[in-house]
């Protein structure tokens, strides 16, 4: 009730449901070979590949998706558990 004495109606904040998409996506850690400043491939000396993380529904996803993020080649995908 308000000072007033009436009954306002309950505030229900509206949320969309969870897409099967949403929540069927995985973590992936892709490796991928740089780029120097004039844009050729620069492979690292030590052997050990930069990588980004992030979320996508199967393998095939991550890679477009690192492809797009990196604008370099991707070496692999590897799934991470947990």
């Amino acid at each position: 009730m308000d000072l007033i004495g009436r009954n306002k109606a309950a505030r229900v904040a509206h949320r969309r449901a969870p897409t099967t998409q949403a929540v069927a996506q995985r973590r992936y850690r892709c490796t991928y070979t740089p780029r120097d400043a004039l844009g050729h491939l620069n492979p690292s000396e030590t052997g050990a590949a930069p990588f980004v993380q992030f979320r996508a529904v199967n393998a095939a996803e991550a890679l477009e998706i690192a492809l797009r993020v990196t604008g370099c080649p991707v070496i692999e995908a590897t799934r991470i558990e947990g």
